[in-house]
């Protein structure tokens, strides 16, 4: 497939499993919605956990390296900036969300592939200030940091009903994160 093509594929998976729930999206359903057949399916990919991960991977900015601004506020302020570029989808957060309570094969491909990533990436922002002397070695809010970090992106919209904005985010590093590492 080309780059365009399998772009589109991507969407159109997420988009069945955003609307329908992952566990009421077959593998029939993605073949007619993305105009491909089953065959193909099972073949490049295997299960429908590989290709709702693999979709997930290749949609959003898992693959993108931290900012590096100098300063731990301008880099988390980056992530924000660059977390606008990209549409977040409540509903497809949710329906993985409860669907990998339900499917180990799709939680562990999620942990692995998309968060544990993800989370690297957070801690080398945070070990970089740390390297920088912005906060301290033993502070003990360092081991909760992705807790902290990801927790708006999946409660926010649970909570308020809508997306965490890019100005509730900011206030949210502003007032929790970054003083729980010791930045006022």
């Amino acid at each position: 497939m080309s780059a365009e093509r399998l772009q589109e594929f991507y969407l159109g998976t997420l988009r069945l499993v955003a609307e329908r729930g992952y566990d009421n999206v077959t593998m029939d359903q993605v073949a007619e919605a993305t105009r491909s057949s089953k065959a193909t399916l099972y073949r490049q990919w295997g299960s429908k956990s590989a290709l709702v991960v693999e979709a997930m991977k290749c949609v959003g900015d898992h693959e993108q390296e931290p900012p590096d601004t100098g300063t731990l506020r301008g880099d988390l302020m980056a992530i924000i900036d660059r977390s606008e570029e990209h549409d977040k989808d409540a509903d497809l957060i949710a329906a993985i969300m409860h669907a990998i309570r339900q499917d180990d094969e799709l939680a562990a491909a999620v942990r692995d592939q998309i968060l544990e990533p993800g989370r690297e990436r957070i801690r080398s922002v945070i070990a970089r200030a740390v390297d920088r002397g912005e906060v301290a070695a033993d502070c003990p809010a360092l081991p909760f940091v992705d807790y902290v970090f990801i927790a708006p992106v999946v409660l926010h919209h649970l909570l308020e009903g809508e997306e965490p904005s890019a100005d509730f985010l900011r206030r949210y590093f502003d007032g929790a994160l970054l003083p729980a590492l010791g930045i006022h």
